[in-house]
């Protein structure tokens, strides 16, 4: 590194490939940015009508913008059904790095989703976890405005075959990788009232409820638990609220009893949250005195809990502080 008066410069390795040569194979150096602020290329091998990708496997800690005929061929080569010529981890490199730089105001939004659109096809675990971490953002930002419907519109389209692929139901032999999509897949799904996805969830917890001995004898799968409990309470009422709330008093397995708890917060009925928060604060009400801070913390992350959880700190302040 070398430092001026304006901003640190960096030696930055510089790889690439092209659509003539789709080599993700090689990832040593071609050249070095030696802490300078530019550099030219005169010996790409690749026509002015194809795409060039830097930063091969992603190999260097940096992120990479293009002009915007070079996105749109990137662009062009992932919605093809050869999509997979760009390797895994440079599909998930693409995703991140277009939304961030969109996010940092360094590129069109309009590029940064037509990047996306490619997921549509996608089942590997690296790039939806990439789109994941970014639609989060978005959600945020989002989920107050009059376009909000749109959006979620637009990301169920995305999530359908990836959903398809999946399934529901975890499989004996399912590699990781697939395990990890599965959950987080199901989790916007679900989020998002992917309407299979809700259904299922509902009848897992259903499934539970009638069970006997239910403290005991839970039948939904631990990769699945977080997000049938969230759902089937957000959807549904007191009993599917009060039925989980004796499952936390009944439990002694931290694991479950955090869950439960975060769980709790999901439901829309506000008088349950506005109850979950009191309890958090109340002596003998079943919740440790540790984890109350998780309570408000679930409960403002709900969309519905938000203002809940900031007007009760401002009329229990003081309360609150003693």
């Amino acid at each position: 590194m070398v430092t001026s008066d304006a901003e640190p410069l960096w030696w930055i390795p510089i790889t690439y490939t092209s659509e003539k040569q789709l080599n993700f194979t090689n990832t040593r150096p071609t050249k070095w940015m030696k802490a300078e602020r530019s550099i030219i290329l005169n010996d790409i091998d690749a026509d002015p009508t194809q795409w060039v990708l830097f930063n091969v496997q992603e190999t260097g800690y940096y992120r990479v913008n293009y002009d915007r005929a070079n996105w749109q061929m990137i662009i062009k080569q992932l919605n093809k059904q050869s999509f997979k010529d760009i390797s895994t981890i440079n599909r998930a490199q693409l995703i991140d790095d277009a939304l961030n730089l969109a996010k940092a105001g360094k590129l069109d939004y309009t590029i940064a989703f037509d990047v996306t659109s490619y997921l549509a096809h996608e089942i590997e675990y690296l790039p939806w976890r990439a789109a994941f971490t970014d639609i989060d953002y978005l959600n945020d930002m989002l989920i107050k405005t009059q376009g909000y419907d749109k959006f979620r519109v637009y990301i169920l389209k995305l999530l359908d075959n990836v959903y398809k692929q999946v399934g529901f139901i975890d499989k004996v032999g399912d590699p990781q990788l697939t395990v990890f999509t599965r959950i987080d897949v199901l989790n916007w799904a679900c989020d998002f009232d992917h309407e299979d996805c809700v259904m299922n969830a509902v009848q897992q917890f259903k499934n539970w409820r009638n069970t006997p001995n239910p403290d005991v004898n839970n039948p939904i799968s631990p990769n699945l638990k977080s997000v049938v409990y969230c759902t089937a309470i957000r959807v549904g009422g007191q009993s599917e609220w009060e039925f989980a709330w004796q499952r936390y008093r009944g439990t002694n397995v931290g694991s479950e009893k955090d869950l439960l708890l975060q769980s709790l917060a999901c439901t829309r009925e506000i008088w349950l949250l506005n109850r979950f928060l009191d309890w958090a604060v109340t002596e003998n009400s079943g919740i440790r005195k540790q984890d109350a801070t998780r309570v408000f913390g679930s409960v403002s992350s709900n969309i519905v809990g938000q203002p809940l959880t900031f007007n009760y700190f401002r009329n229990k302040w003081t309360h609150l502080r003693e």
